[in-house]
This record gives C-alpha cells, structure tokens and sequence, in this order.
C-alpha cells in the first residue's frame, strides 16, 4: 500500500519543490496544490473543490514528468466527484 493512502491521499510541505521532490521520489502521480499555509501534494483521485484555498501549481507523473504550466493541468489530474453507494455492500 503506497503512502498516499496512509495518508489520505494529500501531504503537506513547505515548498513546490518539496512537494515534487516527494512525489518523484516516490513515483506517485499527483498534483501540488499552493494553499493558504504552504503546499499539499494531492494522488490523482483528489477530489476537486476539496480544498477550497488551493490553486494548482504543478502535476507529476512518472511517465509524463513534471508539468508546471496551468494551461496543461489536466493531462494528469483527472477530477472526480465522490460519490456514496446506497448500497452497504459497496
């Protein structure tokens, strides 16, 4: 189980450049999101709107590399919604 889901799909840091450095590092495609007190880096099913004082400023993926031009965001993200099963078996 990688750390993402230790995590909760979201770290935060101090910097831009912590945040990738971590996510190279560890090969996990994501983003990092600027938020009012430093940066989180968020996995790919992070939850759009989930952090109301964050802005995308770079995404990483290990096949793609790091993209830090907002007009590309999305080649990695892929927003999803959350969604509850009426179903307790789900």
């Amino acid at each position: 189980m990688s750390e993402w889901n230790y995590t909760k799909c979201s770290k935060p840091f101090e910097s831009v450049d912590e945040a990738l450095e971590y996510m190279i590092t560890n090969s996990f495609d994501g983003q990092v999101l600027k938020r009012t007190e430093g940066y989180s880096a968020v996995c790919p099913t992070y939850p759009e709107g989930f952090y109301p004082d964050a802005t995308p400023v770079a995404e990483y993926s290990p096949e793609i590399g790091v993209i830090a031009d907002a007009s590309l965001f999305g080649t990695i993200m892929t927003p999803c919604l959350l969604y509850t099963s009426p179903s307790p078996r789900d």
